[in-house]
């Protein structure tokens, strides 16, 4: 029988406790509107923490812990490598929403200590894409719960990195390489990543005179007329909702080609979709982009794909699979990682020793 350890909640955490000199910082903005898509971490230990869709009391004992280990100065850099939301049916309720107004409150007290990354569960709801598996729809139901928290949740998710680089040559991002990894530009363009031009060149295309041809064309190819589009994807019932369109938004993003790229990187079926040599290639080529201005990255960290005893070696060597929740099988082996950002990791090996559990006998 395993049960998890329970340190203290972080709101008894002082702030002369969150003061220290090992801060991430970011390397890339494009202006007042835009935040940095890379940050990089240059000294301090790092702890990280993969796809935890919506188990609240799991979150929180990663975040005690954490703080705990914080306190003690034995970690200094909180990372989330995304996926937070959309329960995954582990048995407790969905406590998406709850983790993520308490991460907006916990950016406030950490600062840049606290580093949350963008996940392909998050993404769609920045452009009211439906998010699907199989029969079942996840989006409707977190956009349900948002009540009046809307604008706070979609600002923080808008305002998510894509990547985190360290001085010891780890990049954590959310599900690995992708195939556009190596081709010119990618990753610059991944670098000044903005939402909200998208969106803007999306409302500009929505002219009110437009949007009955436009839901029209889209019931002819659904098969489905649109207030039932809108309702079973996007939770929308009533014409007078302000969210009616958001549907068609989401239909007018994917042709975007910045927003194809982005699904692409955190969408990624990483080694199951072109085999394993060819994802070795993408992941060589995506490590070789991110060492561009900075110190070189040998190893990419991430979660997105189930792991067996909570983590995984893959692409031969250069990347570990970490597995904190939902995709740990069996969910006891679930897995964080510890390393120091100003020590130098030659092999991807070398980081196992940093791996524990929330679990204890």
């Amino acid at each position: 029988m395993r049960r998890m350890a329970s340190p203290p909640s972080w709101h008894s955490t002082s702030a002369s406790t969150l003061t220290d000199r090992s801060l991430p910082h970011p390397t890339t903005t494009t202006g007042d509107r835009t935040p940095p898509r890379v940050v990089d971490i240059d000294t301090g230990v790092v702890m990280v923490v993969t796809d935890l869709h919506g188990d609240l009391p799991l979150y929180e004992r990663y975040r005690d812990i954490f703080l705990k280990l914080h306190r003690q100065g034995l970690a200094q850099t909180l990372i989330f490598a995304g996926d937070l939301i959309h329960s995954e049916g582990t048995g407790t309720a969905d406590g998406s929403l709850e983790i993520i107004l308490d991460l907006i409150e916990l950016e406030a007290a950490l600062n840049s200590r606290l580093v949350v990354l963008l996940g392909n569960h998050e993404m769609p709801h920045i452009y009211h894409v439906p998010l699907t598996k199989g029969r079942f729809v996840y989006t409707p139901q977190f956009e349900a719960v948002l009540g009046p928290h809307r604008e706070a949740v979609l600002d923080f998710f808008r305002r998510r990195p894509f990547f985190a680089r360290t001085a010891a040559g780890v990049t954590i991002c959310h599900a690995g390489a992708f195939p556009e990894a190596g081709d010119p530009g990618s990753v610059d363009r991944l670098r000044v990543f903005s939402h909200a031009r998208i969106l803007s060149e999306i409302e500009e295309d929505l002219a009110d005179v437009y949007r009955p041809a436009l839901r029209t064309a889209l019931e002819a190819a659904s098969q489905m007329p649109y207030p039932e589009l809108a309702h079973l994807y996007c939770g929308v019932d009533s014409i007078e909702d302000p969210r009616y369109d958001d549907y068609l938004i989401g239909v007018l993003a994917g042709f975007r080609d910045d927003f194809k790229l982005l699904w692409s990187a955190l969408f990624s079926r990483n080694e199951h979709a072109g085999g394993m040599r060819t994802y070795k290639g993408q992941v060589r080529n995506l490590l070789t982009d991110l060492s561009r201005d900075y110190r070189p990255q040998r190893v990419l960290v991430t979660g997105h794909i189930g792991c067996h005893n909570g983590y995984r070696i893959v692409a031969d060597g250069l990347q570990l699979r970490v597995a904190s929740g939902a995709h740990a099988h069996p969910t006891t082996s679930a897995k964080y990682l510890l390393f120091d950002a100003g020590q130098t990791i030659g092999r991807t090996k070398d980081l196992l020793q940093g791996l524990a559990s929330v679990f204890e006998e």
